[in-house]
């Protein structure tokens, strides 16, 4: 514990500094109750007086958590940081201060979500929520079915213009980057070895599972069931594999519980996910309100509901466990994507103990159609509580008008104020629970899409995401590329103090310097804004180099060579994901679909999906195992961002600094925050530092599907391994 101790009295120490205030008293405090609580008391105890800071910032009226003494009804431990926010008496200061906000929240939510595993008796806990939501969504189908002719009227408007029908041939199977149910190495899933036999009409075998229909018909024969020896073998509904339902480190007091599908379904839905997202940000009736490429629409509301509260933030308490199947049903049935929605999706889980249970969510964490399809259901629940509240008729022309009111990012959904109470009780009749701690209407506190607001003010902590151990024989890769990440995210806001200690803590574990660079590149490196150290010129390159420690991915066995049908699969596979990654969703009439991220050749631009979407576990390992520490974004909102910190050839991305004032570096007018309705959006715009863009000359995550060095047949990247070395890395423009 002496590390985690020193890296909290670092945060405390800078405060001090910053704001004035004596912090020797809380420095007592903290080591004191480390030392009798281990590390519960940073992970746990201390995110509940976070927690109760800004429920206290919503209400107006703060009340202290009972695991910390009190003096009225503020707490002693940082009491002198509560009193410049809040009066004795426990009340809202008018002149209450952003930045001791932000120090409080930094101190308390600091190792909030390390990546760590929970104990066995929070998995239990988990396991049973699991089960106990699924009884919840059985008990209340009556409730979901009742009737509500706004909420068909709205649904078959909406859905039969944005999706009309679809042609299958639209549809590009592909597999993701995460594992699979069925536990198949990235290069062996390329062989299809199951389909379900539900999804041949739609999906059929010999387009999707075969490079070539010269292939599919050798395969097929004279027509009869396929060889199982070349094709897949078909499943019946009782055969099918069911997901696999696993725990993922989010915070000490609950994992995040993930599903994970099987590769064959995978493999479906990534196609059905391309063509959602590509058709709901062109089509006229969701491109303003529906978005799956960009945070920044969303954190720009929270910032200007943060200082003139008219825009409420929502998040919803189990979002994606909690939308019923039937409810889809209902609210797709005039389209032509409820056919493809049903077949694309998995039917049972199996638990960690054992146990098999029929599914009555549309899907779980983990699907790749979880995300698109909540956001969808959240948007047409909202559009018709609007509706229902003002008391309009619906049409083509209402749904466009509430549309320029409504921005939702999966889960996060932002209104005018004065829809809230309406929204949340909508949203709440068909079996959905709005996180009360979470949301935020009355107070000028608002948090959305990772971005986290004060009066105009952001006041987004940093998150620590591994555990600094005392025993440096206990330090993998992963702790030295994330510590290192989280040093230059506290750099570049200016606190200096605590970069330093972290900087020096990292050195003293790999025992030898860290240069300090204004390039940052492959190897590990610490960024500054001043002056590049340890360097040597090079004559053959005319440049100069530096020598840094380089942490290489390595690779296991995952041997294909030789199977003529999986290799073609994934040179086939190869040929199309150009198309994928030179998606812009600034320029989304280019037509093009979009991918895992959308890129073009100078940007890239934040993954489209949050970390609980297709193959969530892979993401949220990736977040732990590539430095994944959030900045003024929270790290489940830009997987591996912070990963390309130590291996992009040119980053121009900067966290933005605590105490500045944001400044618009786009130069371009927004036309959807120019226009529609002045009074719910905001003029300001972000600069392209604050959504964290990084330039780079490759995908960051190149590396773990095998796009960077060709196509490789005889091995995959083998997650958290990683071997070490020495490189000179050349420092040419």
């Amino acid at each position: 514990m002496k590390r985690p101790t020193m890296l909290v009295e670092a945060i405390l120490r800078q405060a001090s500094l910053d704001l004035d205030l004596s912090v020797e008293r809380d420095i007592a405090v903290m080591r004191r109750r480390c030392e009798h609580e281990g590390l519960s008391f940073l992970t746990i105890t201390l995110p509940v007086l976070s927690d109760a800071l800004e429920k206290g910032l919503e209400s107006g009226l703060f009340s202290c958590p009972s695991s910390f003494a009190r003096h009225g009804r503020l707490p002693r431990f940082l009491g002198g940081f509560f009193n410049r926010v809040f009066k004795r008496c426990g009340e809202l200061r008018h002149d209450a201060c952003p930045y001791v906000v932000y120090f409080i929240r930094q101190i308390c939510r600091f190792f909030k979500k390390l990546k760590k595993e929970c104990s066995p008796r929070v998995n239990e806990a988990a396991t049973q929520h699991f089960v106990d939501v699924e009884g919840e969504l059985r008990h209340m189908t009556p409730l979901v079915e009742r009737k509500d002719i706004l909420l068909d009227k709205i649904s078959g408007l909406i859905w039969s213009q944005v999706f009309p029908e679809l042609d299958g041939n639209d549809l590009v199977c592909r597999h993701g980057p995460g594992y699979t149910a069925d536990r198949l190495l990235p290069n062996g899933r390329h062989r299809i070895r199951w389909w379900n036999q539900r999804s041949e009409y739609l999906f059929p075998s010999d387009l999707h599972c075969f490079p070539n229909l010269g292939l599919a018909v050798e395969a097929s024969g004279t027509g009869d069931l396929v060889d199982c020896a070349i094709g897949p073998k078909y499943l019946d509904l009782k055969e099918e594999i069911p997901v696999r339902v696993v725990f993922v480190p989010k915070t000490q007091t609950a994992p995040r519980v993930i599903a994970i599908e099987p590769s064959h379904m995978q493999y479906t839905q990534q196609s059905v996910k391309d063509y959602v997202y590509d058709v709901l940000e062109r089509h006229s009736l969701t491109k303003n309100s529906v978005r799956f490429s960009r945070q920044d629409f969303n954190q720009r509301l929270a910032h200007a509901g943060s200082i003139d509260k008219r825009t409420s933030t929502l998040d919803l308490k189990d979002a994606s466990d909690r939308v019923h199947l039937h409810l889809v049903q209902r609210i797709f049935k005039t389209s032509g994507l409820l056919e493809y929605l049903e077949d694309a999706r998995s039917l049972s889980a199996t638990l960690p103990d054992g146990r098999n249970i029929v599914l009555f969510k549309y899907a779980s964490m983990g699907s790749a159609l979880c995300f698109p399809v909540e956001a969808m259901v959240f948007y047409t629940l909202v559009q018709s509580a609007m509706h229902l509240l003002d008391g309009r008729r619906p049409s083509s022309r209402s749904i466009r008008n509430y549309s320029d009111k409504i921005d939702i990012y999966g889960d996060d959904i932002i209104v005018p104020v004065e829809y809230t109470d309406a929204v949340v009780d909508y949203l709440e009749s068909y079996a959905l629970k709005v996180n009360v701690s979470k949301s935020f209407s009355n107070g000028n506190f608002r948090e959305s899409c990772g971005a986290d607001f004060f009066k105009g003010v952001p006041v987004n902590p940093v998150y620590a995401r591994q555990e600094p151990h005392d025993d440096p024989r206990n330090w993998s890769p992963a702790h030295v590329m994330s510590w290192t990440a989280t040093a230059d995210l506290f750099y570049m806001r200016g606190q200096w103090i605590v970069a330093q200690t972290i900087r020096d803590m990292v050195c003293r574990v790999v025992r030898r310097s860290i240069p300090r660079t204004r390039v940052i590149g492959p190897g590990v490196a610490f960024f500054s804004y001043l002056f590049t150290t340890d360097l040597r010129y090079n004559r053959d390159l005319q440049c100069w180099k530096q020598k840094r420690l380089h942490y290489q991915p390595t690779k296991k066995k995952d041997d294909i060579d030789g199977d003529e049908l999986a290799c073609l699969n994934k040179w086939g596979l190869s040929q199309t994901s150009d198309e994928y990654r030179t998606y812009d969703p600034r320029s989304v009439d280019r037509g093009h679909r979009s991918g895992l991220f959308g890129c073009d050749r100078d940007r890239f631009i934040l993954p489209s999906e949050r970390s609980y979407q297709d193959q969530s576990e892979a993401d949220e390992e990736l977040s732990s195992m590539a430095a994944g520490v959030p900045g003024i974004l929270d790290s489940s909102n830009f997987r591996g961002a912070l990963d390309s910190l130590s291996r992009s050839t040119d980053y121009i991305g900067r966290d933005l600094p605590v105490f500045s004032d944001l400044e618009s570096a786009n130069d371009d007018p927004d036309p959807h925050v120019s226009g529609g309705d002045q009074g719910t959006r905001a003029d300001w715009q972000y600069s392209e530092d604050y959504c964290l863009l990084l330039k780079l000359q490759s995908d960051p995550l190149d590396y773990l599907i095998g796009r960077s060095s060709g196509l490789d047949f005889r091995s995959s990247t083998k997650r958290g391994g990683f071997k070490s070395k020495h490189r000179w890395i050349s420092l040419a423009g």
